[in-house]
């Protein structure tokens, strides 16, 4: 384990840390002196960039929103402050709760905000109409933790008296309640990949639920302490398919795709100086590094593990295979070597005699079949004075290759080509489940952009190479939810670049000219016009795409040239760019 950095996060104590989710790079952290400190997390240091204040009693949770632009902060006092990070100032001030505000969750798709608190209940809150829009009652102590459902339909709490919850956003009603832990729930966490849940427990186990069937898939040994941070694997070939498990002594890599299964184990001991630290947050990066914020006092410390160092990352470890008698003198099939039908022109034959008479080729043989007392190979002769050491090695017999070498790397490769295909249908049948067949057409395009790196492209080129964009209605919002997609898609590979450009090709015919009419009439107009301000906001959004659309595309490699051709000429007539 490797401590990245050490530093004073606060006048008083640290009561909470959240990293940024999106970059990876920033994190948060709200402390006793009522302050909320943001800080940018570097590759050898971590510096603060803002500290945000409104807050009149300590905070106690603290969360980014998806595109890490806002911050949301829960006090001791009940009340919640969204900060806009590009003006340093609280934009919402939520009052609600009874009593202290435990913990805090973003929506995915939306301005909402879920809380949870020592008055036993648990909150969603609309930024926009700064309302308590529903209040959920059923908890019989303490809300430990709280976190919205990947798709952003449910809710799920967990309490101190160990009682999971699981809420109906749109029904607004409780859907179903598990009450198998047995101690305070201390964290929750969802597969990137498949509708299954994570829960830890003061009770030092781990359950993985399956949201879909609403069954236990299972349960790990009682651990020497409790779980306070759980994260996943999220880039190819390993994405949802290893948590990260962190306590206050060890880090833990489980799967349970099969079954509960531990691969490997890092002890730690996270006290500085006789003080034991509390785990605020952990973060899986794409390149396999193990991020964890930990605190104590006024102090925070920023860790690393590098997950290349632990199974099943590292490379295994190879068993020397023993070598016996019988491995080193088995009978082979004799094998002939034949001298050169020509010598090669360019290499002039020897000049001097050989110092034997010549000799017809004879044929080298390898040894025959052990006897009780083999004696040592004989020695060979060269077949011609013309062979030389190139033409040994061009007939000597390959090195022997172990064939349990190719079943294990053929096992591998259809391991990982069937998780990749199987998280793929996942994605896709969620995408058609809860938004397509629906006809929610933002959150389906929501859905596709949440998606870790690799399905997302996957599952973007499934749909959209077979969707006829034009008939489904699109507006201005899916326009911007579909231009980032479409940017990404042309900077890859060719095939991915095809898709990517025909869907460019036909968000610019469709919304270029309404986005130029509206930079053109607010350059011409500059009264300020509250109702348009959304509007000229997403026409702001798809300018840019547009410009870096047009920057991209010189290098873009597509199967389709023509309509590459098509859409930088669209592009050009429109001047994005220029």
């Amino acid at each position: 384990m490797f401590k990245h950095s050490h530093f004073m996060g606060h006048s008083s104590n640290v009561n909470c840390f959240r990293f940024g989710r999106k970059s990876g790079q920033v994190a948060v952290s709200g402390g006793d002196d009522t302050n909320v400190n943001v800080w940018r997390i570097r590759e050898s240091e971590t510096k603060n960039i803002m500290s945000l204040a409104g807050h009149s009693s300590p905070v106690e949770c603290v969360t980014f929103d998806p595109a890490e632009k806002r911050v949301v902060a829960g006090s001791t006092s009940g009340a919640i402050k969204a900060y806009d990070m590009e003006s340093a100032k609280v934009f919402r001030s939520l009052k609600g709760h009874m009593s202290s505000c435990t913990s805090i969750d973003y929506h995915l798709y939306g301005d909402y905000v879920a809380s949870g608190a020592l008055d036993t209940n648990v909150k969603i809150w609309d930024l926009k109409t700064k309302n308590c829009v529903q209040t959920f009652k059923g908890h019989a102590s303490d809300i430990t933790c709280v976190s919205f459902t990947p798709d952003g339909r449910w809710l799920t709490s967990g309490s101190a008296d160990g009682t999971l919850k699981i809420w109906d956003l749109t029904a607004g009603k409780l859907l179903r309640e598990f009450t198998d832990h047995g101690g305070a729930i201390t964290c929750l966490e969802f597969n990137p990949e498949e509708y299954i849940l994570v829960s830890a427990s003061q009770d030092r186990t781990m359950r993985f639920w399956d949201l879909q069937s609403f069954e236990l898939l299972g349960v790990t040994p009682t651990d020497t302490t409790p779980v306070a941070a759980i994260a996943h694997t999220i880039s190819e070939p390993y994405s949802g398919k290893y948590a990260l498990c962190v306590s206050q002594d060890m880090v833990k890599v489980w799967s349970y795709d099969a079954s509960v299964t531990c691969h490997d184990t890092l002890l730690w001991n996270n006290a500085r100086q006789g003080v034991t630290e509390t785990l605020g947050d952990t973060l899986v990066t794409d390149n396999l590094q193990l991020f964890g914020g930990s605190f104590a006092n006024a102090f925070i410390s920023v860790w690393r593990v590098d997950l290349n160092t632990l199974q099943p990352f590292a490379p295994p470890k190879k068993t020397p295979r023993p070598i016996t008698p019988a491995a080193i003198f088995r009978p082979v099939t004799p094998k002939v070597l034949q001298p050169p039908r020509s010598a090669p022109s360019q290499q002039p034959a020897l000049q001097q005699p050989p110092a034997t008479p010549p000799q017809p080729p004879r044929s080298v043989h390898q040894r025959p079949p052990p006897t009780p007392e083999p004696s040592p190979p004989a020695s060979t002769e060269s077949a011609s004075t013309e062979m030389g050491v190139d033409t040994i090695k061009r007939f000597a017999e390959p090195p022997e290759a172990f064939s349990s070498d190719y079943v294990n790397e053929l096992k591998v490769g259809m391991e990982l080509s069937l998780r990749t295909f199987k998280s793929r249908q996942k994605a896709l049948e969620q995408f058609m489940t809860y938004h397509w067949d629906k006809g929610d057409v933002h959150g389906g395009f929501r859905f596709i952009s949440q998606l870790p790196t690799g399905t997302r492209e996957a599952l973007a080129v499934d749909i959209l190479g077979n969707v006829e964009l034009a008939t489904i209605g699109l507006d201005l919002e899916a326009c911007v939810l579909l231009l980032p997609l479409a940017l990404e898609l042309v900077s890859g590979f060719p095939p991915y670049a095809a898709v990517g450009v025909a869907v460019a090709k036909v968000l610019v015919t469709a919304f270029g000219p309404l986005v130029k009419d509206n930079k053109e009439a607010r350059r011409s107009n500059r009264e300020v016009n509250f109702a348009g301000e959304e509007r000229a906001a997403r026409c702001d959004a798809c300018h840019g795409f547009f410009i870096e659309l047009q920057n991209k595309l010189p290098n873009v490699a597509t199967t389709d040239p023509r309509a590459l051709a098509e859409l930088k000429s669209i592009l050009g007539e429109y001047g994005w760019g220029r």
